[in-house]
C-alpha cells in the first residue's frame, strides 16, 4: 500500500529489499532492532537443531524464550516451521540448551529463563491459505506479523488476515496442569510481604497519578505501564521492587543517584532503581515522571 508525504504530497510506493536474499535481509533488520519491535534480547541467528534451524533465537526482557521466523515467499509454510521449533524448546534437554545460551550471553547472563510461557513470532510478507487453515486449530499463541517496506522504512504489524482466524488466547496468562490462569494485579501484590503491601499500594497509586492515559497491564514476571511503550517495568520482591525505566539518556537527571545505568544490557529500558521502605517516595516518582513525558 504506497504512503503520502504529509509535507510534499508525493507517493511514497512500497518497496522491495533489493538483495538476492531478501528473507535474510529482513532477518538483519529485526535482530538489529529486537528490543524496539519485541522487547527481545538476541541470542542466536540460523541455530541448527535436529531437522531444521531456528532463524532467531532470543529471550524477552521479562525472561521468556522467544523464537522467530521470517518468510518472504507467500507459499512457504512458516506456522508448520515455528510449531515444529515450539516443540524442540519443548524437550528437557533442550531447556538446559537454551538456558546454557542465556547464561554465555553477556547481555543475558543475569537472567532467569522463565518457562511458562514461549513466546512465538512470525514474520512474512503474506501469509499462505496453509497457514489460515492450519492457525485455526492450533492452541498454540502464534503472534503473526506481516511487513511492509518502503525506501529507508520497515513497517511491522499483526496481520489482519491471519490474526482474525486465531483462537483467542490471553497474552498475560500461566499454564498450570490443565489449566490457564489469567495473570492479575494480586498475583504480584501478594509476592510482597505483609508490611510492603501498603508501601507497593501507595507507590503504584502515584504512578497511575502522573496521567490517565497510562496503562497498566501484567506480565508472568512484572508488571508494566504503558503509554506509547512500556516506559516502567515493577517487578515485585519481598520487601522491595525493581524498577526498570525506558528514558532519554541524554536528558535524564537523576542528581541523588538513585538509579543504575543498565544500557548495556541491550534492553530497550536503560536506567534501573532499587526501591524500599527507606527511599523517597517522590524522589523516585520524579525519575518514573521522566520517563512518561519521554513518551511524548
Amino acid at each position: 500500500m504506497p504512503r503520502v508525504n504529509l509535507k510534499t504530497g508525493k507517493i511514497i510506493e512500497e518497496d522491495v529489499f533489493k538483495s538476492s536474499t531478501p528473507e535474510k535481509e529482513l532477518q538483519k533488520y529485526i535482530e538489529k532492532h529486537l528490543d524496539l519491535f519485541f522487547q527481545s534480547i538476541y541470542l542466536k541467528s540460523f541455530y541448527k537443531i535436529p531437522g531444521g534451524e531456528i532463524d532467531t533465537l532470543a529471550i524477552t526482557e521479562d525472561g521468556r524464550p522467544c523464537i522467530i521466523e521470517y518468510k518472504h515467499k507467500k507459499d512457504d509454510k512458516i506456522i508448520n516451521q515455528i510449531v515444529f521449533y515450539y516443540d524442540w524448546l519443548q524437550e528437557r534437554s533442550t531447556k538446559y540448551e537454551f538456558e546454557r545460551i542465556v547464561k554465555e550471553n553477556d547481555n543475558t547472563a543475569d537472567k532467569e529463563v522463565d518457562w511458562s510461557e514461549v513466546r512465538l513470532i512470525t514474520i512474512a510478507k503474506n501469509y499462505s491459505k496453509w497457514d489460515i487453515s492450519l492457525i485455526k486449530h492450533l492452541d498454540t499463541n502464534i503472534e503473526c506479523f506481516s511487513y511492509s517496506y518502503h525506501k529507508n522504512e520497515l513497517d511491522i504489524h499483526l496481520d489482519p488476515i491471519i490474526n482474525q482466524y486465531k483462537k483467542r488466547n490471553t497474552y498475560s496468562s500461566i499454564n498450570s496442569g490443565s489449566e490457564t490462569k489469567n495473570i492479575t494485579l494480586d498475583d504480584h501484590r501478594n509476592k510482597a510481604s505483609k508490611k510492603f503491601k501498603p508501601i507497593f499500594d501507595n507507590f503504584r497509586n502515584e504512578i497511575l497519578n502522573l496521567g490517565e492515559n497510562i496503562e497498566e497491564g501484567f506480565a508472568p514476571n512484572y508488571i508494566k505501564y504503558v503509554v506509547n511503550t512500556t516506559f516502567l517495568s515493577i517487578h515485585v520482591r519481598k520487601d522491595w521492587l525493581i524498577l526498570q525505566l525506558r528514558i532519554d539518556k541524554e536528558n535524564f537527571k537523576d542528581p541523588a543517584k538513585l538509579s543504575k545505568d543498565i544500557s548495556n544490557r541491550g534492553w530497550s529500558v536503560t536506567r534501573e532503581i532499587k526501591f524500599d521502605k527507606n527511599m523517597s517516595v517522590p524522589s523516585v516518582i520524579a525519575l518514573i515522571q521522566q520517563a512518561y513525558e519521554y513518551q511524548f
